[in-house]
């Protein structure tokens, strides 16, 4: 394996790797000793490919230490991929020319990145570096610079140059599966690293004139060639994604995280909030890896799920997937069911995995559709006797009859009916599910290492949310491993809010009671550069952490909010959300239950929340407009219409709007709490008003979450 030392020097990085250097080769008889004398001692294997040289090249190389191998069929795609398959035990392959033009002696350049696990692939950029005169001539400057700008328009990724010195990690070479024998090779593998996702990297090497002639660049002929294999390559890549990839079918089965009905077997661990929070949390995970893999391969993301409603999982999830309910019947069932439809629908080759296991991949589910391609069965398996993922290219009903669903004998049962059935069967490397109380340690184990401090911090403070808070909580939980913290700020609850709050894996904080003060509270604890306020009667948007960053790069920004949703919906509540909106769109001043959201610096710029009993989120706001533009995303926050709904529409849209007023006239926030306390509606939960103590007041830490590293 390749150790990753970041500390060490480029030259001793380069030891920490075994590292094979293949070199195609062919009448190079006269440049081949050059090249393999400038080699990097610390490389562990060379090897030199014959394509069916006429002169003395091969013997040329094998004096000089080189390990010759004969390729009698021509091309340079024929030659790498016999080198290739000649590699021994080697963590990166390098290809370089034979015919001395590239500089052997800055191959740690290439290296170094791969060791330092910064990069699968790297190239080394002859046009960003050191290029002698006439060493590229026009035609190749040319050449380079419409496929990489082809290859950019179609997949998204910049390259400068297609220069044959290149490293990469083999693992990685393995799962391009190329197969290009001429000139397209070096175009091939950048397309493809482009397609699987792999990190690719560009370092500027020197280039100079070959010794020789080029069999490519010498002639009009050679030129042709490359230049129409080259194209022909990309274009014919482009083809192959579209239409082989978009004929693939991606199904996850998950289900409604609900309280009591999601990971029962976790509840006396973590009890039901908690065991539904990490069944969320789990969802999300593989929902992200499963968004990574369309943006490769353009596969079909069906999500069947066991629970109430389409609408719920699409709150929940995003609308940007197909969610289909799951049919009656035990597992088996289920999945012929979802199989059978895919495949009805066109799917060439189709994959089903659960939401069980937080460590699969997008590279998994990547490596079962390529796997596909030779093979009838792909199966996942999982440490505990069944199966995470399994991938048909047909549909096969037999396969999923007579199992000892929910056994440790499942996987077993399961390849001796692909084998009865005559089907072939590759295996993936095995993953552990979180299923039992048992799984949670490991799972923090696991987790360990991806700790970090989060980027956003959601604030929520409470008092008395029982009803409401675990939502607000599963909301905020975000895909991205340590991407957000959840802090609930509590102001004395004597209900159930503190502990549904650990059991969903929040840091509660103690504070004195008070939005404001609450809020400051939580601040003072968080550790994240973004800080977001929800109330615990509000959900957020499920991509709510991408709008959130977008927005705040945004120039001249300094805070944003979301729109308004209010639940149950009716064409009052609509309305006046609908009105809100334009309201705070056009003045940029949103109310404090559009989870208003600002960088740290801002915060401690205006010095936090003004002490206010009353009025805090509209004076936050109206300071941070000061410093810059606030504004609002177009992605909903959806809040409970609890108050409207207890005091009537009309009644409590007047009061708010007087009450702002009133606070803009320059009215005490004091007097403003106390006319809100005189009848003219029921006083809100929060109670600012404590006595001078109170704000001396240190502030505690409840508990951490039991869950709030899963994932993280």
């Amino acid at each position: 394996m390749i150790r990753s030392s970041s500390q060490l020097r480029p030259t001793e990085l380069a030891r920490h790797a075994a590292t094979a250097v293949v070199i195609p080769a062919l009448n190079e008889e006269r440049a081949i000793g050059r090249v393999l004398a400038a080699i990097p001692a610390w490389v562990r294997e060379v090897i030199v490919v014959d394509n069916g040289s006429s002169d003395r090249t091969a013997e040329v190389a094998g004096a000089a230490g080189a390990r010759v191998i004969a390729e009698p069929r021509h091309g340079y795609g024929a030659a790498c991929l016999a080198g290739v398959a000649a590699v021994g035990d080697a963590d990166v392959v390098v290809f370089l020319d034979a015919d001395f033009s590239d500089h052997p002696d800055e191959m740690e350049r290439l290296v170094a990145p791969i060791v330092n696990n910064r990069a699968d692939l790297v190239i080394g950029s002859r046009t960003k570096g050191r290029c002698e005169a006439g060493a590229l001539t026009l035609v190749q400057r040319l050449g380079n610079a419409v496929a990489c700008r082809l290859i950019q328009s179609i997949w998204g990724v910049r390259f400068t140059d297609l220069g044959p010195f290149r490293a990469i990690r083999r693992s990685s070479l393995e799962r391009l599966h190329m197969d290009d024998r001429g000139y397209g090779w070096t175009v091939q593998m950048q397309v493809r690293a482009a397609r699987f996702g792999l990190r690719v990297a560009e370092v500027p090497v020197s280039y100079r004139r070959r010794i020789g002639r080029s069999k490519i660049s010498g002639t009009v002929r050679g030129v042709v060639r490359a230049g129409s294999k080259i194209l022909f390559t990309i274009w014919h890549e482009s083809f192959r994604r579209s239409q082989e990839l978009a004929n693939e079918s991606l199904i996850v089965f998950a289900r409604d995280p609900r309280p009591g009905k999601a990971k029962t077997r976790l509840i006396p661990a973590i009890g039901p909030e908690g065991a539904a929070t990490l069944q969320h949390r789990m969802t999300l995970g593989v929902l992200r890896e499963a968004r990574r893999l369309r943006e490769l391969r353009r596969a079909r993301i069906v999500v069947q799920f066991a629970g109430d409603g389409a609408d719920a999982m699409r709150a929940l999830y995003g609308p940007d997937l197909v969610y289909r309910r799951q049919c009656e019947g035990d597992l088996g069932v289920r999945l012929s069911e979802s199989f059978a439809r895919a495949f009805s629908r066109g799917a060439r080759a189709a994959v089903a995995v659960g939401t069980d296991c937080p460590t699969l991949t997008r590279d998994l589910m990547c490596d079962a559709f390529e796997a596909l391609k030779g093979q009838d069965v792909v199966l996942g398996p999982a440490t505990d006797g069944g199966y995470y993922l399994i991938g048909l290219r047909r549909p096969h009903a037999g396969l999923f009859q007579n199992i000892a669903w929910g056994t440790e004998r499942v996987l077993e049962q399961t390849r001796r009916a692909a084998r009865d059935l005559g089907l072939s069967v590759r295996l993936l490397r095995p993953l552990g599910d979180v299923d039992r109380p048992e799984d949670l340690s490991e799972l923090s184990v696991h987790a360990a290492p991806c700790r970090r401090a989060p980027i956003i911090s959601v604030i929520i403070p409470t008092l008395n949310e029982q009803d409401h808070i675990g939502r607000a909580i599963r909301s905020a939980v975000a895909a991205e491993h340590g991407e957000v913290e959840v802090i609930v700020v509590d102001g004395g609850s004597d209900d159930a809010t503190v502990r549904i709050a650990r059991e969903c894996g929040a840091r509660v904080l103690r504070a004195p009671r008070g939005r404001a003060r609450q809020m400051n509270v939580g601040v003072k604890a968080s550790r994240g550069d973004v800080l977001l306020f929800l109330h615990a009667d509000s959900r957020l948007p499920p991509d709510f952490a991408t709008h959130v960053r977008l927005t705040l790069t945004a120039p001249a920004t300094v805070a944003g909010a979301f729109a308004l949703q209010l639940e149950p919906p009716s064409p009052v509540m609509r309305f006046y959300a609908a009105t809100t909106n334009l309201r705070s769109r056009f003045m940029s001043l949103p109310y404090g239950d559009q989870a208003v959201f600002l960088t740290r610096a801002a915060f401690d710029r205006i010095r936090g929340y003004p002490d206010l009993p009353i009025m805090e989120d509209l004076e936050l706001v109206r300071r941070l407009r000061r410093l810059g533009r606030v504004r609002i995303v177009n992605r909903a926050v959806t809040t409970s219409a609890r108050r409207w709904q207890r005091h009537g529409v009309f009644k409590t849209s007047l009061l708010n709007q007087f009450l702002i007023l009133a606070h803009l006239a320059g009215v005490p926030a004091e007097t403003l709490y106390r006319w809100r306390e005189l009848g003219i509606i029921q006083p809100a939960p929060f109670t600012a008003m404590a006595d001078a103590g109170n704000d001396r007041e240190m502030l505690t830490e409840d508990c951490t979450g039991q869950l709030h590293e899963v994932g993280q």
